[in-house]
């Protein structure tokens, strides 16, 4: 039996700086440095950007910085939610 892989990632579009970027797998991003228990937000910020990279989206290095800032920002909405909403449907780590 063939095994089932993960769905693709799904895009969303986020305001970085002035512009507004599509992102794939974001929703996966949260959830993996939110299971991973990180609480310094530089790490978060490192983490958020690594996993989005690994989902297949390219960073220009000169915009790296305003691409953590919007990260950052997302992942405390993201916090926001989990804590009135509970934790999302799978909030285990995902990477295919």
């Amino acid at each position: 039996m063939a095994r089932e892989c993960c769905p693709r990632p799904i895009p969303r579009i986020i305001k970085v700086a002035e512009i507004e970027a599509g992102i794939l797998g974001l929703d996966q991003a949260l959830r993996n440095v939110y299971t991973s228990g990180l609480a310094d937000e530089e790490e978060i910020q490192r983490a958020l950007l690594k996993w989005i990279k690994e989902f297949g989206n390219y960073i220009t290095p000169s915009r790296e910085n305003d691409y953590r800032k919007a990260l950052l920002r997302e992942y405390r909405e993201y916090l926001l939610s989990v804590k009135r909403e509970g934790p999302q449907e799978s909030d285990s780590p995902q990477k295919c």
